[in-house]
This record gives structure tokens, C-alpha cells and sequence, in this order.
């Protein structure tokens, strides 16, 4: 199946993020991204359960804290999908953001991950464990559980990126 362009952009943008803070290397140092982009970095131990990670802008700075009571993978991809928000959604009103699927397309069910959500865990995705990363350290035989302490993620995010990059991995 082709991506669509949405998709396509937001795995450029991660890539962007990226390049244009000097990261080559997993694992991806997020708090360099956060502080090249001019937003403080705050551990909360008080968040409700519910609540993983956020980006919020005042008039004159912006934070990103996470909930410190979860696990490093959770709070590394919680940040980077508030990362994902903040690249793709801020300024726009609710009805206006550009998702992947704005319009909707076939691809979204009701039910399912609202599109924006979606979009900013597919830009986390793509910017904790980029194909190219994925490609040096899969190439070496990796498995899974090694590929996720390289990568600092979950299983799940690595197997994500390992599906979604399959084919380009043996090329």
C-alpha cells in the first residue's frame, strides 16, 4: 500500500528534526531537540495516571514535561509525541489541523485513533527509531530487545518501525 503524502511528510519532518540538530545516532537525545527548539524540559512526579507527557506554550516559553512515575521507554515516546503535536498541530484550531487523514480518507475508522493522534505517534515513531538508525543496527543481526535498549523504546516501537520499514531494511 502507498503512503499517502501526509505520511510522507511527517517522516521528513522527523528526519528534519533531526538533521537540523546534529542527531545520527540512536539513542535520540530528545532534550537536545527540546532545547534547540527553545522548550524547558520538566519531570512531573505528580500527574495524574492518565496523563503521560504535554507541551505547553505560555506567552513567553514553552515546557515539556513528563510524568516521571513511567517507564523510560513510555516517557521517551510520550515526549516525543508531544514533540509530534508541537511540529505538526500548534497554532491551528482544532478543525484546522492538517492530519493524515484531512480529510478524512478510508484509511481512518470510527472507533480508531483520532487522525491527529495518530499522526503525532507515527512522527514519535519515526523520530525515535529512524529507517536509516534502524538499518545500521538491524543489518548486525539485532532482535528486537536488543534493538529496543540501543533505541531506548518499547518492543512495540521497535517491531512498529521494523514492519513499516521491512522492505527498505534489505535493500
Amino acid at each position: 500500500m502507498a503512503e499517502s503524502g501526509r505520511v510522507q511528510f511527517v517522516q521528513k519532518l522527523a528526519r528534519k528534526v533531526l538533521s537540523d540538530c546534529g542527531i545520527s545516532d540512536p539513542p535520540v537525545d530528545l532534550l537536545r531537540i527540546l532545547k534547540s527548539h527553545g522548550i524547558e524540559y520538566v519531570e512531573v512526579d505528580d500527574f495524574p495516571d492518565t496523563v503521560s507527557a504535554l507541551i505547553v506554550e505560555s506567552e513567553t516559553r514553552t515546557y515539556a514535561a513528563i510524568n516521571s512515575k513511567e517507564h523510560l521507554h513510555r516517557q521517551r515516546f510520550s515526549l516525543a509525541h508531544e514533540l509530534g503535536h508541537f511540529f505538526l498541530h500548534r497554532g491551528g484550531r482544532a478543525d484546522e489541523i492538517p492530519t493524515i487523514d484531512n480529510p478524512p480518507s478510508e484509511d481512518w475508522q470510527e472507533g480508531g485513533k483520532a487522525p491527529a493522534e495518530a499522526e503525532a505517534d507515527l512522527f514519535a515513531g519515526e523520530l525515535l527509531v529512524p529507517k536509516d538508525m534502524l538499518k545500521r543496527h538491524y543489518r548486525k543481526g539485532m532482535l528486537v530487545p536488543e534493538l529496543s535498549k540501543i533505541f531506548l523504546v518499547s518492543d512495540h516501537v521497535v517491531s512498529i518501525s521494523i514492519s513499516k520499514h521491512f522492505n527498505s531494511l534489505f535493500k
